[in-house]
């Protein structure tokens, strides 16, 4: 049961993955991500894309793609671990890079605005909506919390707890990128 969940949460992150990195144009793949949706949409005339676009400066958008493709990377990671049994070292992989105290954490916390957190934090938090800020928050919070769960699983344990708390983690991840848009 547990394997078979872990191999449907390895070909979500696939697609997750795919979508976050194509909304990179620097990249091969990315272009081609782009063109492939193109002719999806041309070939679905009454479907067109209805997120809001989320509109950076160049410097602020690569760091957002460059986090969210490290996010997606951290999740694969995570479920390589949870695959070889290794609950500490899922744990220590979401909370040093998706958890509350990751370095991406600090655009969507509620002081950021301040500068307090540093200026890319500042600028990046006065970019995005406060909304796809809340979202942002609640995966890294959520992250957090999957790490607690992770901690505990010991050799043999029940996944189960850190499972439901890592799906928390991607559909956060889901509903920001089902309602926002980089271009």
């Amino acid at each position: 049961m547990i394997g078979r969940f872990l191999l449907a949460a390895a070909c979500g992150l696939s697609l997750f993955a795919a979508a976050a990195i194509a909304g990179d144009d620097t990249d091969d793949h990315g272009v081609h991500m782009k063109q492939m949706n193109m002719e999806h949409m041309k070939m679905s005339p009454k479907m067109s894309d209805t997120r809001q676009e989320v509109d950076l400066p160049a410097p602020m958008r690569a760091h957002m793609l460059a986090n969210m493709r490290g996010h997606a990377e951290a999740v694969a990671e995570i479920l390589a671990a949870l695959g070889k049994g290794d609950g500490a070292g899922a744990g220590k992989i979401a909370d040093t890079r998706l958890g509350m105290a990751s370095s991406g954490a600090a655009a969507c916390k509620p002081n950021a605005k301040s500068g307090e957190l540093g200026d890319m934090p500042a600028m990046m938090a006065h970019h995005m909506p406060d909304e796809m800020r809340a979202l942002g928050l609640t995966m890294h919070e959520q992250a957090s919390k999957f790490a607690q769960e992770a901690g505990k699983i010991g050799p043999g344990g029940d996944m189960r707890p850190a499972l439901a708390e890592l799906s928390q983690v991607v559909q956060a991840c889901n509903a920001c990128h089902a309602t926002y848009r980089l271009d």
